[in-house]
């Protein structure tokens, strides 16, 4: 079960109970402590829950929750859609590094290829395919960052240079017409490194980050595909074709009912 599908159950059970303990979390969805834990840091994370000992209860706001959910469910779908075409693009044998984003998490639940090798400072990936016994996973070692649940400092940028990958997969923040937004430098350097490290980098992103803001700039050069949900916005098109990305665009049902109008 995708965390994303574990999570509108847990929002349920809480509509009619209110609290939820991390221990009912293991038992109705046959998952770790780590792993509710982790559900209920999300769920505390986007503020629709409070946090409780031992466990989280629903906040007073019904209208937050309602908002979550159906936010939640759109999300899920697109990213679901988007990891999978994502990760058909993996090949057998393949060495790849998984950024740390939602959407790349998705890509990572989706991988169908055998006797890869992983390279990630995702804990969430790290998670994920930590299952698999056909592939190998090399974490790329530094300080744990709890709240975004990632691995970070000078480290890891030394340890990528030292790799060399056939594909990167990677998230943005935001997309605009000239390149790439990160909110934090070394998130943007460190997907500068992932870049130049590989033979391929795909983006992966859905139609949320088109034009939205952020602070940190990473140029479209590094980028050789992109695989969306939406169709682009024309400004971010027109810079795509130029630089030769390719654009793979998985519609969701709302884009697919406005083409058809």
């Amino acid at each position: 079960m995708y965390q994303e599908e574990r999570l509108l159950k847990i929002l349920e059970y809480l509509k009619q109970h209110q609290s939820m303990s991390v221990q009912d979390i293991c038992t109705q969805f046959e998952v770790s402590r780590d792993t509710a834990r982790r559900d209920i840091v999300r769920l505390v994370q986007e503020g629709v829950v409070v946090r409780t000992h031992g466990g989280l209860a629903l906040p007073e706001l019904q209208k937050e929750l309602l908002s979550y959910q159906d936010r939640l469910i759109d999300e899920s779908e697109s990213k679901q859609r988007i990891g999978k075409i994502a990760a058909g693009l993996i090949q057998d044998r393949e060495t790849v590094i998984l950024d740390v984003s939602t959407t790349v998490q998705f890509v990572a639940e989706q991988i169908s290829a055998q006797d890869i090798t992983v390279v990630t400072h995702s804990i969430d990936n790290v998670g994920i395919l930590s299952h698999r016994e056909d592939l190998l996973i090399y974490v790329l070692g530094g300080y744990l960052n709890v709240k975004n649940r990632l691995l970070y400092g000078s480290s890891i940028i030394d340890r990528l240079s030292e790799i060399r990958a056939d594909k990167a997969f990677i998230g943005a923040s935001a997309i605009c017409a000239d390149g790439l937004y990160y909110p934090y430098e070394e998130d943007a350097r460190v997907k500068r490194e992932m870049a130049r490290r590989s033979d391929q980098v795909i983006l992966v992103a859905d139609h949320t980050k088109f034009n939205a803001k952020s602070f940190y700039r990473l140029d479209f050069d590094f980028v050789d595909i992109l695989v969306t949900n939406r169709e682009l916005p024309i400004e971010i098109r027109e810079v795509l074709d130029q630089k030769n990305i390719t654009v793979i665009e998985c519609l969701d049902e709302v884009e697919e009912v406005r083409n058809q109008e």
